[in-house]
């Protein structure tokens, strides 16, 4: 039996009763058709789990009584910052709801020069806004009770330098490294950033290599931004974190 999962901002605790906020009781009752009995989770981003049983509802209204606090163990013991730079709206959503399911940590969008549109302060923060409910909504999907961070936008040549023990790897067609050539052994976390469509400038890449990334290849195929987020999360998941289990 499926069992509905739903973001709530609300604090949580066992044991009692909660008036939820009008966009879950919307998506609850109308979308979801959930009514008086009808079990659910909710999850804050705490770590855990708390299983309701909703008690009275109607159109103004959806309260519920936790019944239990869930531990859960979803989150991947490999820490996968990734630096994605943004790109098509489609494209930008694809990249962080699969990148979320596949067990990233924190994603940074960043601007590169290759980037058509340039946000503006307003639909930088509409983004952010718009990307944080993708990410709630792949966390509800994939059993997440810890949220990943979602960082602002941010200039390529601003992203922190790295330090001696952290790994960072860039993925570029020509690069004559694979990640398995690397010999990186067992990191317990990893940086990994994703150019735009058309790749890094000469410039971009300098400045990367400066930050400490090092350049590697996804084999002899040219990936699309979105498909190499995807892959860059999950190779590295599969390489170093809970996949390999």
């Amino acid at each position: 039996m499926r069992v509905v999962r739903l973001h709530t901002h609300q604090s949580l605790a066992p044991n009692i009763e909660l008036e939820l906020d009008d966009d879950i009781r919307h998506y609850a009752v109308n979308v979801l058709r959930l009514n008086k009995r009808s079990s659910l989770r909710l999850f804050n981003g705490d770590g855990h789990d708390y299983a309701c049983e909703i008690i009275d509802y109607s159109k103004a209204i959806l309260r519920v009584k936790i019944t239990e606090k869930l531990t859960l163990y979803s989150e991947s013991s490999l820490t996968t910052h990734l630096y994605l730079s943004v790109s098509k709206s489609s494209h930008m959503d694809f990249a962080i709801q699969k990148s979320v399911e596949a067990g990233v940590t924190n994603i940074h969008p960043i601007i590169t020069e290759r980037i058509v549109n340039k946000s503006t302060d307003k639909s930088a923060e509409n983004k952010h806004q718009h990307w944080q409910r993708i990410i709630h909504s792949a966390c509800e999907q994939t059993g997440r009770s810890i949220i990943p961070q979602l960082l602002p936008i941010t200039e390529l040549n601003q992203i922190e330098q790295l330090n001696d023990n952290e790994h960072g790897l860039t993925f570029d067609a020509s690069s004559n490294q694979t990640i398995n050539s690397l010999n990186i052994n067992k990191p317990s976390s990893i940086k990994l950033l994703v150019g735009p469509e058309g790749g890094l400038t000469e410039s971009e890449v300098k400045v990367v290599s400066l930050k400490g990334f090092q350049s590697v290849r996804f084999g002899p195929r040219i990936l699309r931004t979105e498909t190499a987020a995807l892959a860059a999360v999950l190779t590295a998941q599969q390489l170093w974190g809970d996949l390999a289990k």
